[in-house]
């Protein structure tokens, strides 16, 4: 809770800089425009006031949060809408702002806490052309935070960008530093934190490209148990592409996590993780109403079924998919571990009923999984591995073992054909 209501709120505030509308433009009618146009599944916007003079104005404008921002900062105890205080400077082909977050009693007894001394610890500066497109750039002092048995620390968090009329965002973030820790011995440090973001938002979906880098991270628990993470970074994107078979639109998702060096509590070190997952083929429209029942369940604004989030993924599965785990490997002392999946679900007709038994005659793919085998050493996967060989799964080197299969509706099947039943094969990799 302690991390969740102060997240709560820079989260709340970089999302307001990402659409920095609150500003105006040149004029008090287009200033007014702006505002009407701006709303999201996340926050609207709305005019307070507007005192304009000739070579600059004063405006005022209400931020109010919906859909899960809401729902964070309610569970967290604090506002929902806030008041944003813009000075604005007219020039010949834009605007420029000056804009702070305007400071309630209700909020400057959180803040100074954080800041004390500081009235205006977040600071929002905008370059806006006549066309609409803006620079942005917001600064969150550094602060230092603490409550009862608890400190949390941070460096200068500095967002910038720009954002055209029609909400394509390009952005970007860096943290120099984060650190937690508590008296019973919890630490948590972060170092050198960056990342960007490029792309729009379309019926609740982010479509673009996202990245997330840290140097290095560092855990402890009360116990004294460690985990360090070195060079980690985390690439999200979305494609809105048209269907190559019908008139409909699909969403194709890739994720990509790379880890440098991990280093485990009892001193061992793996290194080099890569876990690439994609999924493809998406039903753009199966995706935008679960977008949305979930912003409706998490703002609970409207009362919201199961039956509707049911039928929603019933629509998503019965349009047809493909997942792609590839690569996904990591360097062990005993050698190197991969893994190759690729899983289709083949489209059917929508004929209002859909089981779990449909589901799996719709289901084929493939799996490859390479693993040294050291690693493989405890008795009770010897049992399997010899079970598997037998069964014509597995192949073993002087080094690796080596698991193969296809899979086809309810059955796995092997390189030679021999098939047994999906459903046996999981219970037994898992027993």
């Amino acid at each position: 809770m302690f991390l969740g209501k102060y997240g709560a709120i820079a989260g709340g505030l970089a999302i307001v800089a990402c659409w920095p509308f609150a500003t105006g433009q040149i004029a008090q009618s287009m200033y007014e425009r702006e505002v009407d146009q701006r709303s999201t599944p996340e926050f609207t916007l709305e005019q307070q006031t507007y005192d304009r003079g000739y070579l600059s104005s004063q405006a005022v404008t209400q931020v109010v949060f919906k859909g899960e921002t809401k729902a964070i900062l309610a569970q967290s105890g604090l506002p929902v809408s806030y008041e944003i205080a813009s000075e604005i400077s007219h020039g010949v082909f834009g605007v420029s702002s000056n804009n702070t977050l305007v400071m309630t009693p209700e909020l400057q007894a959180i803040t100074q806490k954080a800041w004390p001394g500081n009235p205006t610890p977040i600071r929002l500066k905008l370059d806006t052309l006549m066309t609409g497109a803006s620079d942005y750039h917001l600064t969150v002092a550094p602060f230092s935070l603490s409550e009862a048995s608890s400190n949390l620390t941070a460096s200068e968090l500095s967002l910038q960008g720009e954002i055209d009329r029609k909400g394509h965002v390009n952005a970007a973030f860096s943290l120099p530093a984060l650190a937690f820790n508590d008296d019973s011995g919890q630490q948590l440090k972060v170092d050198s934190v960056s990342g960007s973001g490029s792309g729009y938002l379309q019926d609740g979906l982010w479509i673009g490209e996202q990245s997330l880098s840290l140097e290095q991270a560092y855990f402890s628990d009360v116990s004294g148990q460690s985990l360090k993470l070195d060079d980690v970074k985390l690439e999200i994107g979305n494609k809105l592409v048209a269907s190559e078979s019908t008139s409909t639109r699909e969403l194709n998702n890739t994720n990509q996590l790379t880890v440098g060096t991990i280093a485990l509590p009892n001193n061992t070190q793996w290194r080099n993780l890569v876990v690439a997952l994609d999924a493809s083929h998406l039903d753009y429209s199966a995706m935008s109403q679960i977008a949305l029942l979930s912003s409706q369940w998490q703002e609970g604004s409207a009362p919201v079924s199961m039956e509707a989030f049911d039928q929603a993924l019933v629509q998503l599965l019965q349009a047809g998919l493909s997942i792609d785990l590839s690569p996904a490997s990591l360097t062990v002392p005993e050698g190197d571990i991969s893994v190759d999946m690729h899983v289709d679900v083949k489209d059917s007709e929508p004929t209002g009923v859909f089981n779990l038994q449909q589901l799996v005659n719709q289901v084929s793919g493939d799996l490859d999984v390479s693993v040294p085998n050291g690693v493989l050493t405890q008795s009770p996967w010897q049992a399997k591995i010899q079970d598997l060989t037998k069964a014509g799964f597995v192949t073993q080197t002087d080094e690796n073992t080596v698991l193969t299969a296809k899979i086809e509706g309810n059955q796995i099947i092997t390189s030679d054909g021999t098939a047994i039943p999906l459903v046996q094969f999981v219970m037994f990799m898992l027993m």
